[in-house]
């Protein structure tokens, strides 16, 4: 059984009426979360707005000082035959290889591999196909590690409109 935490209150409910009046509440309820939730949004996107116009002038001198350092090392590069990087006082300046691999069609390219028995080069994802399965019977199912689960959900689903139209 379920432990109830100190401060649960259950409301014990004797008619329709009072279900209905709580339904009432909680559609009222759901109204002024949505005007709180949609007001914090806003004040949200301003303050995102106001600090994107702030970073935006330091984004754009920091992409024009790596654009300068990349010049100037491309300039340079002949001092990094031996060494890949040059440490600095203030940080450190590399070349990598990159190594990656260029497709120019994911549909071709599967075809090649597999017409080339390369098939340990196909990636393939496989999983269950749960509406499929709605189909199989409960023994089929069995069988193979799963099981029909069949749940009464319960909803309660207030009258927005017609709560917006009492108050």
């Amino acid at each position: 059984m379920k432990s109830k935490k100190p401060n649960e209150i259950f409301f014990i409910l004797s008619s329709w009426d009072e279900v209905d009046q709580k339904l009432r509440r909680i559609g009222e309820i759901q109204i002024a979360l949505e005007k709180i939730e949609g007001d914090m949004t806003l004040r949200i996107n301003d303050i995102r707005q106001d600090y994107e116009q702030e970073s935006e002038v330091l984004k754009t001198e920091r992409q024009d000082l790596e654009n300068s350092i990349t010049s100037f090392s491309e300039f340079h590069k002949d001092e990094f035959a031996k060494t890949r990087s040059k440490d600095l006082t203030f940080g450190y300046v590399a070349y990598r290889v990159v190594r990656k691999i260029v497709i120019r069609s994911n549909e071709a390219c599967v075809a090649a591999l597999r017409a080339l028995k390369l098939d340990q080069y196909i990636r393939t994802v496989e999983e269950p196909n749960k509406e499929a399965m709605a189909d199989l019977e409960d023994n089929q199912l069995a069988k193979v590690g799963a099981k029909r689960k069949v749940e009464d959900k319960f909803r309660i689903e207030p009258n927005i409109e017609r709560i917006k139209e009492a108050a």
